[in-house]
């Protein structure tokens, strides 16, 4: 009951998610009795936010290897990009994302995963420069002017910021409005950024770009700039390490710990909502 009492996902976040659960109950009678999906929601919401291993999850939540298998249809059917979809929709509807003003960053994550090739591309692993060439990913996270996450993407640790901005934006989970004189769009992104190429990019996708310069000093106070907005995409990839399973990356398979940032994602919006 501890673990029960440890923190469920709301009622509000359950009823978002669980029409799209509908269409996996069993149809055929016999067997073991089957397992209330909102139990096993709450095992796979305790693994996200504790970082156990499958193994270690308590009793409560019923059997570990059918806690596993629901898991891995769900990942399989788009179930948990959906989750991260349905909540950023309801964010939008009663609070709106505020285009003007966007950021992207990434951040490196270690994966230990055993027993497969340090660099395995099609499963988003690469050697991680900053931890002596060791098995790593990255995973590039897009946010509007308040951090609100609107996509995220897994690459090999190998793989530069500079390359991702395309592919991140494919990923967005909410269409884009077109920017128009009147609301432009920004993007803003650190010194990683810095390339012309990027600014091509960018001016292909109708953004405005703001990138900090190599070597560029902290301007002169007085000074008329516009308000440094990188942060906010720094704090988003903070909220999401506090979710213990994806800190580190144990999953072998790169669309099971993709599932988890987009279940983070989901969790992130959905605790913006109840907070409102």
């Amino acid at each position: 009951e501890d673990a029960m009492a440890y923190q469920e996902i709301s009622d509000d976040f359950w009823k978002k998610v669980e029409p799209l659960l509908a269409p996996f109950k069993r149809k055929k009678s016999g067997g073991s009795p089957p397992l209330d999906f909102r139990l096993i929601l709450n095992g796979i919401f305790y693994l996200l936010k504790t970082g156990c291993q499958w193994h270690y999850l308590p009793p409560c939540y019923g059997s570990k290897s059918t806690v596993h298998e629901h898991f891995q249809h769900w990942v399989s059917a788009g179930v948990f990009a959906e989750i991260f979809r349905l909540n950023a929709e309801k964010y939008h509807e009663l609070h709106g994302i505020q285009w003007e003003w966007q950021a992207m960053d990434g951040a490196l994550v270690q994966a230990p995963v055993r027993g497969q090739p340090v660099c395995l591309e099609d499963e988003a692993l690469g050697r991680n420069p900053t931890d002596r060439g060791r098995s790593g990913s990255k995973t590039h996270v897009h946010v509007d002017q308040n951090g609100i996450p609107l996509g995220v993407t897994l690459v090999g640790a190998n793989i530069h910021d500079s390359r991702l901005v395309s592919s991140t934006l494919a990923a967005d989970i909410l269409p884009r409005p077109e920017p128009t004189p009147g609301h432009p769009q920004n993007m803003c992104l650190d010194k990683g950024y810095d390339y012309a190429r990027v600014e091509q990019e960018l001016a292909g996708h109708a953004y405005i770009p703001h990138i900090r310069r190599i070597g560029e000093e902290k301007v002169a106070d007085g000074e008329k700039i516009h308000p440094a907005r990188r942060w906010v995409v720094e704090r988003t990839i903070a909220w999401m390490k506090g979710f213990r399973a994806i800190r580190t990356r144990y999953f072998c398979k790169a669309k099971n710990y993709l599932a988890m940032l987009h279940l983070a994602c989901a969790l992130i919006l959905s605790r913006k909502l109840e907070a409102a």
